[in-house]
């Protein structure tokens, strides 16, 4: 049985729904422009410039606000610590990792089963902001947190001053 060529042509409407899921797909891909707010209980605080990840849940619109741990190890490229159990102001921990060593992806996926809320993975001797990916299909499904990279002075300046063994809180 012979089918007609009108049987196997997309109408206009499903071609332009067919490539308007894509281009969103494509869109939100892409990183956005993101900064970390890290303040005191004083109300001083300081911006410092992050790129999102390309992978993970997005931040929320009105940001995540949480405290600031160091990753133990700080590659986090195996299991790292869990943030404390005390009770704090907003439940959330959000942690720093440093770069190289292995894949973004690992970073973020063992920040997640430890605990955090969300990871800050920093550059190693440079200020230079990269885009994090990942081509490993089956470690993109599990990370739900978001993440972001920011460049090693902002990196050292919030270990510095805002980490949570200071008491102070930042927002992503």
């Amino acid at each position: 049985m012979l089918l007609s060529i009108g049987m196997l042509m997309l109408s206009a409407t499903q071609i332009y729904t067919i490539l308007t899921v894509q281009l969103f797909a494509f869109l939100n891909l892409l990183p956005v422009e993101a900064d970390i707010l890290a303040y005191n209980f004083e109300n001083v605080s300081q911006t410092f410039d992050d790129l999102p990840a390309r992978f993970g849940y997005r931040l929320p619109a009105e940001g995540l606000k949480g405290f600031l741990i160091n990753s133990k190890p700080e590659n986090a490229c195996e299991p790292i610590v869990p943030p404390p159990l005390k009770d704090n102001s907003s439940g959330t921990f959000i942690v720093l990792i440093r770069r190289l060593d292995c894949n973004f992806d690992i970073k973020v996926l063992n920040a997640q089963r430890a605990g955090y809320k969300a990871a800050i993975v920093h550059n190693v001797d440079s200020d230079e902001l990269i885009s994090m990916g990942s081509n490993d299909i089956g470690v993109l499904k599990k990370i739900d947190i978001p993440s972001v990279f920011i460049g090693e002075s902002s990196a050292n300046s919030l270990k510095d001053e805002f980490t949570y063994e200071r008491g102070f809180q930042n927002c992503v």
